[in-house]
């Protein structure tokens, strides 16, 4: 994750290694508010829905620092909403030498976590870890050969024992340029996966974000010209395109609420909200959105998202 911008949300894409792939998956944060805590972990992703930790709501944490050392942890929210959410001690996390995360989901009584492995300073794949009963193993993915340097994006339950994974990378194993988008799906926990592309052609301003809504999906991809193009799927039915939406911004988070999905994105520095259907058609205008820095969905708690400039962390949601 790239370290907070004080100018505004800015983005890498040509760099080298998991740890530049990251960066170049996610932005730097806008304007700081006070902060509440000094040396704040940096938040990578969330979740609920976890059965091993009984529905509590999980960050994943890195050193602000290393931006490595990373830990679980329970967050809560304070008694007064302007002092931002209480992180709770580390958790045991043990993931795999090497492997670096970006998100993650609760499926049962297994959390999965999704990100790159490095395979050496200038070579990364796309990796996804399932952590079960204190242990952490790879799980096997369907990756395209066109994705020779990569990362495992976003991540989200479908149904009681589906995921859905979103892939990006390029053909170049010695660089970490994104240029393509591919979903994979399993039905299965894991056992098996297809898998289809999404987008090719990507690069600044790219991002794949995506939720399960109404027993089905959705997802929206963010292209290098800042246009967003959604694609819906039904619980029975296969991913089509709906929409293409231009000077969307880059996707931050896709969240599922009662009667809609709302996209938060980085447009030019501002965080804006578009609401959208189950089957991708675009609502009226959202409410204008007051939130700052970036946005993380919680796959596993409809309607509820986390809000974070790097020295607070607010949970939010649409009840």
């Amino acid at each position: 994750m790239a370290v907070p911008e004080p100018l505004g949300l800015k983005r890498r894409t040509v760099l080298t290694g998991a740890a530049a792939l990251l960066a170049a998956g996610t932005a730097g944060l806008t304007t700081a508010r006070p902060a509440r805590a000094a040396n704040l972990p940096q938040i990578r992703a969330a979740a609920a829905g976890w059965i091993g930790r009984d529905g509590e709501l999980l960050v994943l944490t890195a050193d602000p620092a290393t931006e490595a050392d990373y830990a679980l942890r329970l967050l809560k929210a304070a008694e007064n909403p302007d002092s931002g959410a209480e992180l709770g001690p580390p958790l045991p996390l043990p993931l795999p030498s090497g492997f670096h995360p970006h998100s993650m989901a609760a499926l049962g009584n297994a959390l999965w976590i999704t990100g790159a492995t490095e395979l050496a300073p200038d070579r990364a794949r796309p990796a996804l870890v399932r952590v079960y009963e204190s242990m952490a193993a790879y799980v096997a993915l369907p990756v395209p050969k066109t994705v020779r340097s990569g990362i495992a994006t976003a991540i989200a339950p479908v149904g009681e024992r589906g995921l859905a994974v979103a892939i990006e990378g390029c053909p170049d194993r010695h660089l970490a340029v994104i240029t393509e988008s591919h979903l994979l799906r399993t039905a299965d926990a894991g056992r098996t996966w297809t898998r289809r592309p999404l987008a090719t052609g990507l690069g600044e301003g790219y991002g794949t974000v995506l939720t399960s809504h109404e027993g089905g999906l959705f997802v929206a991809v963010g292209s290098g010209e800042g246009a967003q193009t959604i694609h819906t799927a039904g619980a029975q039915s296969a991913l089509t395109r709906a929409v293409t939406i231009s000077d969307a911004g880059r996707p931050m988070a896709a969240v599922a609420a009662a009667g809609h999905v709302s996209v938060f994105s980085d447009h030019h520095g501002t965080v804006t909200e578009a609401r959208f259907t189950a089957a991708g058609a675009p609502l009226e205008a959202a409410p204008a959105c007051a939130c700052q820095g970036e946005i993380h969905a919680v796959p596993g708690r409809p309607g509820t998202w986390l809000e974070t400039d790097g020295q607070t962390i607010h949970i939010r949601g649409t009840s």
